[in-house]
């Protein structure tokens, strides 16, 4: 097993300095020096097996001796990808919370109407089939094992990656520490959040018909009438079109093309559900 030093996890801390933070904002339960240690094992594991594809490969040119430099620069890049894991699971974790963070933060101020305390409306409200619902179970539960409840609060608002999340939290850690009711803070911001989410709305709704447009031009119709100008110019010529390998690469670039106007879509879209 690879061990991590304490210089090594020093080295660590200074090229990555937010990575203990990130893995927590990324709920992943776990150290810097195991997850450190996890990252280097699959990047030697991943370089290995590439160095030894290539090292077969040039083996009958006498080259063998760059799967060395190839090894110290496989292991490079996928140590610096598994490095970022934790962003990549920051961004799940906010999509997550944003996409449904008004469904239990109603149901938190409907239970403290009706009289419940804090804590026995968080864990309520985390069996609820809402996504986000489970986060406020989860401060719940660490009141439940001894933490402090202003301590549990002013945790989760540090270590969430969700503004909105954060922003339904603060009220509640304003009203524990003046002793001011927390229905009213939480009912404001909760007027607020959703004031905040139908601009967002709005503003997609500006962006989606600029959008759509470029997306008939690049995505639809340059492609479609590319394809069959491309196929007729060389049937002109003479030149024997044939389905594989040239009009098979043009389909897998539309294909990616199509790809990517979806990716930008959907990162263009609001992820709240008023």
């Amino acid at each position: 097993m690879i061990k991590i030093t304490e210089e090594s996890e020093a080295f660590i801390s200074k090229v990555f300095p937010k990575l203990k933070e990130n893995l927590r904002k990324a709920q992943m339960d776990m150290g810097v020096s195991v997850f450190v240690r996890k990252c280097v094992v699959m990047s030697i594991i991943f370089a290995l097996n590439v160095s030894v594809i290539f090292f077969l490969i040039l083996l009958k040119s006498g080259l063998y001796l760059l799967t060395i430099p190839l090894f110290i620069f496989f292991f490079i890049i996928i140590f610096l990808i598994c490095m970022n894991i934790p962003k990549f699971n920051m961004a799940k974790v906010r999509q997550e919370i944003e996409s449904d963070i008004f469904t239990p933060s109603r149901m938190l101020l409907t239970l403290l109407e009706s009289g419940n305390s804090l804590i026995s409306a968080m864990e309520s409200v985390s069996y609820t089939k809402a996504k986000s619902s489970k986060y406020f179970g989860k401060i719940a539960s660490e009141i439940y094992v001894g933490k402090n409840v202003d301590q549990a609060i002013e945790d989760a608002i540090k270590y969430t990656p969700s503004d909105s999340f954060r922003m339904v939290l603060e009220p509640i850690k304003k009203s524990l520490k003046t002793g001011t009711d927390i229905q009213t803070n939480l009912l404001a911001t909760l007027q607020q959040l959703s004031e905040q989410k139908v601009v967002e709305i709005e503003q997609y709704e500006k962006r989606l018909n600029p959008l759509s447009m470029f997306y008939m031009i690049f995505g639809t119709v340059i492609p479609a009438v590319g394809v069959v100008g491309l196929v007729l110019i060389l049937s002109v010529i003479g030149f024997k079109v044939e389905f594989f390998p040239a009009l098979l690469v043009l389909l897998v670039l539309i294909l990616i093309l199509q790809l990517f106007f979806v990716k930008i879509f959907q990162n263009t879209r609001p992820l709240v559900k008023l």
